[in-house]
């Protein structure tokens, strides 16, 4: 799970450089269903499965705010 989450972090991170919220809700809503049918996929229980979808949100969306931070930081950088 380690690369799983290596690779949602830089998905967040990329779209909070990138992109405004209205994507983050759309990558945050195909990441459930991913994580949904990761779970199901390899037979976790209800708190595991809890778990999986909780911590994939968080890694995406503190990366996200990340991201949007060092946007912020290089726009006023340019000023």
């Amino acid at each position: 799970m380690g690369f799983e989450a290596i690779g949602i972090a830089l998905l967040g991170f990329g779209v909070g450089l990138a992109f405004r919220f209205n994507v983050l809700l759309a990558i945050l809503l195909l990441l459930l269903l991913l994580s949904i049918g990761y779970s199901i996929a390899h037979h976790f229980g209800f708190l595991k499965a809890v778990l999986t979808i909780m911590g994939a949100q968080v890694i995406a969306q503190s990366s996200y705010f990340v991201g949007l931070v060092v946007r912020s930081w290089m726009s006023g950088f340019r000023r």
